[in-house]
């Protein structure tokens, strides 16, 4: 047979180069975690361009605990540590002190007072305000301290008043401990929607408590999946 005449084929042009966004990307809020010694750049690029940043700290393991060895908190517009690490860092022996003094530092001071809630001081008006925590049997606390957080930068973004921040943080905190999963525990809205209708159906439930989260009954939709609520529970780590 004869062979076919061989038909060159046009070169195909090099596709360009994929474009990465940009680093870090726009956003109205961002959350760090500051290490002692340690900068990190895209903290203060992220600020500049206007986002928020809402920081956490570790336990120091230098042992100085100098908040001016935590050169990214001048960027910050909140600092959430829990109530050792803030008496440590501002040398006092009171919570809300800490938070007074930290408050001193940065716009927002946050301290998490485990079972006692938290305190939070608005170092710009001066305003404080506590919120009692929310009493739940924890599964698994993997990843609260993030997702009360998350909490605290959706009430803020909001301009809700900041005890409303500090109850909603709470809560969603206190509702991720009820499942696994770390991050697969942070609740949606119709978690919290399932959990405000029942909690209202309480008889012995605390009046003050419901007026805390009053401020749930406009923001949450009228449906809402009957309690307890079931989801899938990850496998990764578990061992018989």
């Amino acid at each position: 047979h004869r062979n076919r005449p061989h038909r060159n084929r046009p070169c195909e042009r090099p596709r360009p180069a994929p474009r990465f966004p940009q680093c870090p990307p726009r956003a109205r809020a961002a959350i760090a975690s500051l290490v002692p010694g340690r900068s990190e750049p895209w903290v203060a690029t992220a600020a500049r361009h206007g986002a928020l940043i809402f920081a956490d700290v570790g336990w120091d393991e230098t042992g100085r605990w100098d908040l001016d060895a935590l050169p990214d908190l001048a960027h910050c517009e909140a600092f959430l540590p829990n109530a050792e690490e803030a008496m440590r860092y501002t040398r006092t022996d009171c919570p809300r002190a800490a938070a007074h003094a930290l408050a001193e530092r940065v716009p927002l001071a946050v301290v998490t007072l485990g079972a006692e809630g938290a305190y939070a001081v608005d170092g710009r008006t001066g305003a404080a305000a506590q919120v009692p925590a929310i009493e739940v049997e924890a599964l698994d606390p993997t990843g609260a301290g993030d997702v009360f957080v998350a909490g605290f930068v959706t009430g803020t973004l909001a301009d809700w008043p900041l005890a409303d921040r500090l109850a909603f943080a709470g809560l969603t905190a206190a509702l991720s401990v009820q499942e696994f999963g770390g991050s697969l525990s942070a609740p949606g809205w119709a978690e919290i929607a399932a959990w405000w209708q029942r909690i209202r159906t309480l008889d012995d439930q605390d009046p003050a408590a419901l007026e805390r989260y009053a401020f749930l009954e406009e923001l949450l939709p009228t449906t809402a999946r009957a309690w307890p609520l079931r989801r899938a529970v990850p496998t990764i780590g578990f061992r018989q």
